[in-house]
C-alpha cells in the first residue's frame, strides 16, 4: 500500500478572498544610460573634490605668509 498525498490547487476563484493583483510590466532601464549616469556623477564628484583641496591649500598658503611676515 501506498500513500499519495494529493496536492491542493487554490485558484483565485475557488477563494474570492486572495485579490487579483495585476502586475504592470516595469522598463527596464537602459544600462548604457545608468553607466553615463554614473560617470558624470563621479565627475561632478572629482570637481568637487579638487575645488575643496584647493581652498584648503590656499588657506594654508595664505595663513603660512601672514605669519612669516
Amino acid at each position: 500500500m501506498t500513500i499519495q498525498v494529493k496536492q491542493i490547487a487554490i485558484s483565485p476563484e475557488d477563494n474570492q478572498e486572495t485579490p487579483i493583483v495585476k502586475k504592470s510590466p516595469k522598463e527596464r532601464p537602459n544600462i548604457d544610460h545608468l553607466i553615463k549616469r554614473i560617470l558624470i556623477e563621479r565627475r561632478a564628484q572629482e570637481r568637487k573634490n579638487l575645488l575643496t583641496l584647493i581652498v584648503v591649500v590656499s588657506a594654508i598658503i595664505v595663513i603660512g605668509i601672514y605669519i612669516y611676515n
